[in-house]
């Protein structure tokens, strides 16, 4: 794989200038308009960044000032976030599907002074929600017109347009140069850079701040073990707000590349990387599982072609393990006796000799075309933002085309682990990145004697965030002497290869990359007269399901109203009709109505008529052991999500 050098910048918009210096001409952005492909070079989008920042300067935004950009993906997303990292500001970034109550909150606890909104919709969202003491004074429409704006614009705040200011600073910027370039050059790795709100354990949001140093750390160690170029170019489907996301679009300026915007649905990705071509791709299991999908779709139109897909995809799973087993790339978390290892060898290298033949023939047959809908040129697909299913894997793995997973958190930059290209160990996320020190513990920030064994994952590098803005005493509850406590549960192979299996905090990851904080949804469910616990379940899953136990004395009335036998409670509890009531009582608690997201509503419910006991799923203060409750429901849990 080609190397490229590329020079350590301080700042981000430092990166950004020379990858303008260094290729004038180079597309930089493509996005289609209207179905026709857009392409901007550096230099154009650098232009947009210097007339934005112009005209934020006017406004009065200086360094250290909070920006708030409240929109989805569009390109005019990463001008404006370059246009604020110009100014020494901090942007504080969120999705449009971002509750009313969230966005209020986060427009206040920044002290955001100036806030992009994503159309009219949002702004008049926005504006009808803030609170008294905001210290809002600007908001910035990036698409639509400010007529269109329902909410009554209060005398202290003014509204603009994203063209509007473009057009405004294209006349004052020569005015402004020399201000505006000191400012810029002014600024260094300590720098704050933006503030990313993820939610808490009671459910308020934390502000993440991250310094242009942490994330450029991240970029640079990653460079270290994979090998991006000028040439390569990089599709993005992920929330850009997103840390994951975010890293990636400055890894793309950093290395000088050209990065595609693309919707994560099937029909319009694949489209898209058939016309894009792209070399490296970026995604969340549910965005790799929407593929796999899209390509078993289209083999399943042709049951001959479909019947060879499937046994060719067994071959090239038996081929490729067989392979791992032979370069050593397999995660062993204890010493394996000699004979043993020795018979694996043997048995993996007659079994690749055995289906070598056939596994070049699926290859031809099968799974070239496939790699060909992806693009035919992508040779670095990461994963990253929830587990990859295993079968997602090895499916994967049999066509040929590697996907890297990845481990990281926002309070991270966010990359802590990735397999690379040269040393893939299936059913883990790789090593640690150059620079970052990992630590398996105890819940007190102590080592294990063994690194081998299950424990917490705490992590030490220049990646780890500022901290929690204006929330010291819970920064200093997840960092102690440089350690910062993921919250999370792995052991390390023997290898140096990191698996994680659980997590200690609640939050819940699912595989489109959403956190989910459960408390406040099985509060809001606790609300169900029929409900007595609940505590929800996912991760790592599509969606969102939920373990309940039934309030016994109500669902009993509740089976006699409606002419159900209620002598047998078990055979009652694991009823279709309980099971279908129980469902409906949730949803009508959790929904969006209610100020829920789309991603927290529960999908199905899985029943059990014991409640639980302290000493046993219940520790003596009453909280949940959710890891043990999760393994010892395990059948009963797994069996709901196979109903999807």
């Amino acid at each position: 794989m080609a190397k490229r050098s590329f020079p350590q910048s301080s700042s981000l918009i430092e990166a950004f200038y020379y990858a303008a210096d260094t290729f004038p001409n180079k597309p930089y952005l493509q996005y289609k308009e209207k179905d026709i492909l857009i392409n901007r070079t550096y230099p154009e989008i650098r232009s947009l960044v210097q007339y934005l920042s112009t005209s934020l300067y006017q406004l009065g935004v200086r360094n250290g000032d909070k920006v708030a950009i409240i929109s989805d993906n569009m390109w005019k997303w990463i001008v404006t976030d370059l246009a604020i990292l110009s100014l020494g500001a901090a942007d504080v970034p969120r999705g449009s599907d971002s509750t009313t109550s969230e966005v209020a909150y986060i427009i206040k606890h920044s002290d955001a002074k100036v806030c992009f909104a994503e159309n009219p919709t949002q702004a008049s969202r926005i504006i009808s929600n803030l609170e008294s003491d905001s210290k809002l004074e600007s908001v910035i429409l990036l698409t639509g017109l400010p007529e269109d704006v329902t909410s009554a614009i209060p005398q202290n705040l003014a509204l603009y347009t994203f063209d509007q200011l473009i057009d405004d600073g294209r006349e004052k910027y020569d005015s402004l140069k020399d201000k505006l370039e000191s400012i810029r050059k002014n600024l260094n790795e300590d720098t704050l850079a933006t503030i990313i709100y993820t939610s808490g354990t009671t459910g308020v949001p934390k502000g993440v701040m991250l310094s242009h140093g942490n994330i450029l750390t991240d970029i640079y160690s990653m460079l270290k073990v994979l090998f991006p170029t000028e040439k390569d170019r990089w599709v993005s489907v992920l929330p850009v707000w997103h840390v994951y996301e975010r890293t990636i679009e400055y890894a793309v300026i950093v290395t000088c590349g050209s990065m595609a915007y693309s919707k994560p649905i099937s029909k319009h990705l694949l489209p898209m990387l058939t016309e894009i071509q792209p070399t490296y791709m970026v995604s969340v299991p549910r965005i790799w599982e929407s593929l796999y999908t899209g390509v078993v779709t289209k083999m399943k139109a042709k049951p001959a072609l479909y019947k060879m897909f499937c046994f060719f995809q067994k071959i090239g799973i038996i081929y490729y393990n067989s392979k791992k087993h032979l370069s050593n790339e397999i995660a062993y978390f204890e010493k394996q006796p000699f004979g043993r290892m020795l018979k694996v060898k043997i048995a993996s290298f007659f079994k690749m000799i055995l289906l070598f033949i056939p596994d070049v023939i699926g290859d031809l047959l099968i799974f070239s075309k496939i790699r060909k809908i992806l693009g035919g040129k992508l040779h670095v697909p990461i994963s990253g933002g929830g587990k990859l299913p295993d079968y997602m894997d090895d499916f994967f793995n049999a066509a040929h085309i590697n996907v890297l997973e990845g481990y990281g958190m926002t309070e991270t930059s966010p990359v802590i682990c990735v397999r690379t290209p040269g040393y893939l160990v299936p059913r883990t996320v790789g090593r640690p990145i150059p620079g970052v020190e990992l630590m398996i513990g105890n819940d007190n920030f102590e080592p294990l004697e063994n690194q081998h064994e299950k424990g917490h994952i705490y992590v030490r590098s220049k990646i780890v965030m500022q901290g929690y803005y204006k929330m010291p005493e819970v920064t200093a509850k997840i960092i102690k002497d440089g350690w910062l406590d993921t919250g999370d549960l792995g052991r390390l192979a023997l290898n140096g290869n990191l698996q994680i299996v659980g997590r200690a905090k609640e939050t819940i990851v699912l595989t489109g990359g959403e956190n989910i904080e459960p408390a406040p949804i099985e509060e809001k469910i606790l609300e169900c007269d029929l409900i007595q616990s609940v505590m929800l379940v996912g991760q790592d899953k599509k969606y969102l399901a939920a373990l309940v136990i039934p309030h016994a004395e109500n669902l009993k009335e509740w089976a006699k109203n409606v002419g159900l036998q209620t002598d047998d409670y078990e055979a009652l509890c694991a009823s279709e009709e309980v099971n279908n009531e129980l469902v409906s009582e949730i949803r009508s608690k959790v929904n969006m109505k209610n100020g829920f997201k789309a991603c927290e509503a529960i999908k199905y419910v899985a029943v059990v008529s014991k409640p639980f006991e302290v000493g046993d799923e219940l520790t003596n203060s009453l909280k949940m052991k959710r890891n043990y409750i999760a393994d010892k429901y395990a059948d009963i849990i797994n069996e709901t999500f196979m109903k999807g």
